[in-house]
């Protein structure tokens, strides 16, 4: 039992109730709650559950995000009358979800954090989404209980729903892939430079994103090295791993915010997924790749299912390959196909993705 205490300890301390009060949370009428339990903070690199909670609150429901960052004297931020971030998980649990459940609220949980699956009921829910986003290896024990969990799952890419029904045929299951808000990346060209690019003239090549073990150092290195002439720019997260500080055109800008982002991607040339293929990365669905289209740039990618058959992304399937592509696009011999990349995206917006999301939710709920 200590074992088990000792292995879920960093989930546990969401759910221990201290002896502080919630207060009051503003709560509106509407007839659906959506909760997302503490997996990732709302303000930390803006991802899927960010996006999908948002749109959530676009359309009629009241969401309660919950952060992963705890607080004894914040305990919530208002973002809008249908969107609440929760900085106190268990005195939420505590004061506010017996105040919904007294209203007649129904209560979907939306989850994305399989380790978490142990401590839902503390939620009330009268509905469970799982949302299946990443093949990690140290999730796989937690998979199986927490899809039994759940009402409903939903999957990123191919692989993840091809395991679903293949180890899970009876649990309803759809993939519902990444997305993009286009209008938030798609900037007028005349923007000025971010201060970090203003003293270089030529060619950016991009890559904005968690910099972790699945990242293919040595490709970027000998993208670099191939590409004096042109910046490297490194952006996001070091997880586990330093960006090289060794290279003097490899520059590490440090994390960016959301808002920031699209700044930089817009004075950006190419941009890159530079990842080794392994089980992680064969069922990603990158996020990255839609905002870089959506910022009218060329995408070159080493060989992810996801990224195949997209317009203006070049896969590479070796690393002569991936460069090559870069000195094509830089030579001007390929680059970005604009009408048929914006009609593309257009398909794949947060918005229709929610779309997809709501009515698979309503085929279930019955």
């Amino acid at each position: 039992m200590n074992d088990k205490m000792q292995e879920y300890k960093d989930v546990k301390r969401f759910f221990e109730i201290e002896d502080i009060s919630m207060g009051t949370v503003p709560v509106n009428d509407r007839e659906w709650a959506v909760i997302y339990p503490p997996t990732i903070d709302w303000d930390y690199m803006r991802q899927r559950p960010q996006q999908i909670m948002e749109q959530f609150s676009l359309n009629g429901y009241e969401v309660f995000y919950c952060n992963k960052t705890q607080s004894k004297t914040n305990m919530y931020t208002v973002l809008s009358p249908d969107l609440k971030i929760i900085h106190n998980n268990s005195c939420f649990i505590r004061d506010i979800v017996p105040e919904l459940k007294r209203m007649g609220k129904k209560i979907i949980l939306w989850v994305s954090w399989s380790k978490l699956h142990t401590f839902l009921d503390s939620y009330c829910p009268d509905f469970i989404v799982y949302d299946y986003v990443d093949d990690f290896e140290a999730w796989k024990p937690y998979l199986k209980p927490m899809v039994e969990k759940a009402n409903v799952v939903i999957t990123t890419s191919k692989i993840l729903m091809e395991e679903m029904a293949r180890d899970y045929p009876q649990k309803p299951s759809i993939m519902v892939p990444n997305g993009c808000d286009i209008e938030r990346f798609r900037l007028p060209k005349q923007t000025e430079k971010p201060l970090e690019l203003k003293s270089h003239n030529g060619p950016v090549i991009t890559y904005s994103g968690a910099w972790a073990n699945w990242v293919d150092m040595k490709l970027v290195e000998k993208i670099a090295g191939t590409f004096s002439h042109a910046l490297v720019c490194i952006m996001g997260s070091e997880y586990g791993v330093r960006v090289p500080r060794h290279i003097p055109n490899l520059k590490y800008l440090g994390l960016k915010s959301y808002f920031q982002l699209p700044e930089y991607l817009n004075h950006s040339t190419i941009c890159i997924i530079p990842f080794l293929i392994n089980t992680i990365t064969l069922a990603t669905n990158p996020i990255k790749m839609y905002e870089y289209l959506a910022s009218g740039k060329p995408v070159v990618s080493t060989d992810l299912p996801e990224a195949r058959n997209v317009p203006s992304v070049y896969i590479a399937k070796n690393h002569e390959s991936f460069i090559e592509k870069i000195g094509l696009i830089l030579n001007g011999k390929m680059g970005f196909r604009a009408e048929e990349t914006y009609a593309w995206l257009e398909e794949h917006t947060w918005q229709k993705r929610f779309e997809k999301i709501i009515k698979f939710i309503k085929e279930h709920l019955g």
